[in-house]
């Protein structure tokens, strides 16, 4: 966890002091779109699902925004320069992600806990479908393997910002 607060905390000060159009560059050279034409089409379609996501977090209470936006950067990270420049500059969802990076790539405790509970309640009736479909356990196993390998990643690799509260 320490490593991952420092990587934080680098990437938080080497961004301070840069404008906005800096920043955007500098987040763009950091991820660059694969050659393989269909990746890159899988990657803007997985992205597109998240930016969908993203905007009903919007509309509903409790439902992650900034959570579906990092999964939509790195898809579009892999996919589009000019798809990941758009969600990075949209009205709508930009300023989200763009605080994102400034913090240094890091989620706030609540929304690693809600991305947590997401991936863990799906899984979970996931794997309720597919055993009354009569599957002998293999697709069982795998739906809790990658959510486990999923929960990890949140929990443990991702870092946490610690938020400031503004005195009033």
């Amino acid at each position: 966890m320490e490593g991952q607060s420092n990587e934080a905390t680098t990437l938080s000060t080497a961004l301070r002091g840069l404008s906005d159009e800096e920043i955007l560059e500098f987040i763009l050279d950091m991820h660059k779109p694969s050659k393989n034409p269909v990746v890159r089409w899988l990657w803007t379609g997985l992205g597109s699902i998240f930016v969908v996501f993203a905007a009903i977090g919007t509309i509903v209470p409790g439902w992650p925004t900034t959570s579906w936006l990092v999964a939509a950067g790195f898809c579009f990270g892999r996919s589009s320069r000019r798809m990941f420049r758009w969600l990075l500059t949209n009205r709508l969802f930009g300023n989200a992600l763009l605080e994102y990076y400034k913090a240094g790539r890091a989620l706030p405790l609540h929304s690693k806990i809600i991305i947590i509970g997401i991936i863990s309640l799906v899984s979970a009736f996931s794997i309720y479908v597919v055993t009354k479909l009569g599957d002998p356990g293999f697709g069982q196993t795998t739906i809790a393997i990658i959510a486990l390998i999923g929960i990890w990643f949140v929990g443990w690799k991702v870092p946490t910002v610690q938020l400031q509260v503004q005195p009033n």
